[in-house]
């Protein structure tokens, strides 16, 4: 038996007739006039907008919050790197101290 691929036509029309077989459905199933869901429609649409901006503004104040977070402990790791790049110049330098007094040290009759 011979296999045929679909091509686009065929399967936009198949498409089109499932959506609207689908909407002549839903009108004949509906349980409520369609003033009222159209009413319905508009109450839920203008709730989810402002659910969407309720959501925008939450999403901008948690960003904020954790740039300034991030930004506080940034700042927080630099200061101990470098007090430990100080410390650690500090111990260099007086270790230098130290191997150059006792190269001193080694010529005295005393080593």
């Amino acid at each position: 038996m011979e296999r045929r691929s679909a091509s686009g036509l065929e399967v936009l029309g198949g498409l089109l007739i499932g959506a609207l077989g689908g909407f002549a459905l839903g009108m004949l199933l509906a349980p409520q006039s369609g003033r009222n869901t159209r009413s319905q429609l508009g109450e839920n649409l203008g709730d989810m907008g402002l659910r969407a901006s309720e959501l925008a503004e939450n999403v901008r104040g948690n960003t904020e919050s954790l740039l300034n977070t991030t930004r506080t402990t940034i700042e927080e790791k630099l200061a101990l790197l470098n007090e430990a790049v100080e410390a650690g110049r500090k111990a260099a330098a007086y270790k230098r101290e130290e191997l150059i007094e006792g190269e001193g040290n080694l010529g005295s009759p005393e080593a």
